[in-house]
């Protein structure tokens, strides 16, 4: 009897009204809502242009163009390559992980019309094993460049449609939280063909495969009401900067507000204390980076 302790009792299968359900049921989660992140550290030693703010990004990052214009990205699996033993223990086959395998990562884009991710892409692979002499040259060679140099960091954000809503009392589950993957030492593997013909219009996609070493997750983000940016090291985002540069005015009167009688040495030494601490997260980023 000791044995079956452990299957379900008949207490323990569901029985009440499915209305007790519909908080589960109704929130799942949907496809649409992602962001992917290129938070690249190394960029200026294979790519070297910089395009950041110019009319052919619509005065955007480059890297901000490629995270609008990702659509599809993937939630990565993981596997173990396992090992097998018998006679560990008499009549039994053990199973047993030695080994974990990471799937490669697949994003496509929406080509732009004026082509930056096809250059970045394209510049990327062609930087990984360059040819070292004239490219028209019969005896041209290529050589593969460290991987130090064009290993990159991704990541892919999961949130939902009331991440970002400031008002989480409205849901009775509360508010959703942001999910993040982290892909550490990307670099490209694949880049498919693009089929073009005459005929009818269609947006120009281009997929590109990725292999990476390893990723890791954060299921616990905190930080719901802040949109997702590049923060390669979680230095600090646009809105914390923005929250720590205003003067704390707690302890100031409603007359003083009023009248204009506020302590300017109180508000310097808050912004100064602001600047300060944005300057020691930013150094502490800096001392903590791999590229640097």
């Amino acid at each position: 009897m000791a044995s079956n302790s452990l299957f379900p009792k008949s207490g323990q299968i569901f029985q009440d009204s499915v209305d007790k359900l519909r908080n589960t049921v109704a929130r799942p989660s949907l496809d649409t809502f992602y962001q992917v992140n290129f938070s690249f550290g190394n960029y200026q030693t294979w790519f070297g242009n910089n395009l950041s703010g110019g009319s052919r990004t619509q005065g955007l990052d480059f890297m901000e163009k490629m995270s609008i214009l990702c659509t599809q990205a993937e939630i990565p699996g993981t596997q173990f390559t396992t090992s097998t033993t018998t006679g560990h223990h008499q009549g039994i086959v053990e199973e047993f992980p030695n080994l974990r395998n990471f799937p490669p990562l697949n994003l496509v884009f929406y080509v732009d019309a004026d082509h930056v991710i096809l250059e970045v892409l394209e510049t990327w692979m062609t930087y990984i094993n360059p040819v070292q002499t004239n490219k028209r040259n019969l005896s041209a060679f290529t050589r593969f460049n460290y991987p130090e140099d064009y290993k990159e960091i991704l990541h892919v954000t999961k949130f939902e449609r009331d991440t970002f809503i400031k008002e989480p009392k409205r849901f009775e589950s509360g508010q959703t939280q942001m999910m993040s993957y982290e892909f550490v030492s990307a670099w490209p593997t694949n880049l498919t063909s693009m089929r073009v013909a005459y005929g009818d219009s269609n947006v120009l996609r281009c997929a590109v495969q990725f292999a990476y070493d390893r990723f890791f997750t954060s299921f616990d983000r905190m930080d719901g009401i802040h949109a997702p940016i590049e923060t390669p090291f979680d230095v600090i985002n646009s809105n914390d900067i923005r929250d720590r540069m205003i003067p704390d005015l707690s302890d100031t009167t409603a007359k003083e507000l009023m009248t204009g009688g506020i302590n300017k040495d109180s508000v310097q030494n808050n912004i100064n204390a602001g600047l300060n601490n944005f300057r020691s997260n930013i150094n502490a980023g800096i001392e903590a980076s791999p590229y640097k």
